[in-house]
């Protein structure tokens, strides 16, 4: 095998590992195929290029796949990576005696089975209580469990 390819399979390595640990950690199937092209490369550098330029290969690659992590880990790659957003959204608290059972209202988006009802011109958060109800049909509140808002259809 020649230099080129060794060096093809060892750079193949070195980016499966570094996707590895960089973009799919917990995958481990790039690392360890990273690992393999790596340990691959200097094998075939032994075994076909001889002990010098073999232990040349050997250093380079251990220092390049150390220096590469680490360096990786240092330039804020994990800040570059990494979610800052938060969510300050808080669910809206019902009011206890703004809905009561045996309310009725309208669907505004489809229940599968979560979905927003209109009761008294407010808009809630509603579970249906055994199917799928389309938007834009007629419901009744059949039971109130803390905030969550149980409704049926009302057959015409």
């Amino acid at each position: 095998m020649s230099l080129t390819a060794i060096i093809i399979l060892f750079l193949v390595g070195m980016l499966l590992l570094l996707l590895e640990v960089f973009v799919l950690p917990g995958t481990n199937v790039a690392g360890i195929f990273g690992l393999l092209f790596i340990i691959g490369a200097i094998f075939y550098s032994y075994r076909d290029l001889g002990t010098p330029t073999a232990h040349f290969v050997l250093v380079g690659s251990l220092l390049l796949t150390g220096g590469s992590v680490l360096l990786g880990l240092r330039s804020n790659t994990w800040n570059r990576l990494s979610l800052k957003t938060t969510i300050s959204s808080k669910m809206a608290n019902m009011e206890p005696n703004e809905v009561a059972v045996g309310a009725k209202g309208v669907t505004i988006t489809r229940m599968n089975p979560m979905g927003r009802i209109l009761i008294n011109d407010k808009s809630f958060e509603a579970k249906s209580s055994h199917r799928f109800i389309d938007q834009e049909m007629p419901i009744e509140v059949v039971k109130i469990e803390g905030n969550q808002i149980i409704v049926k259809l009302i057959e015409t």
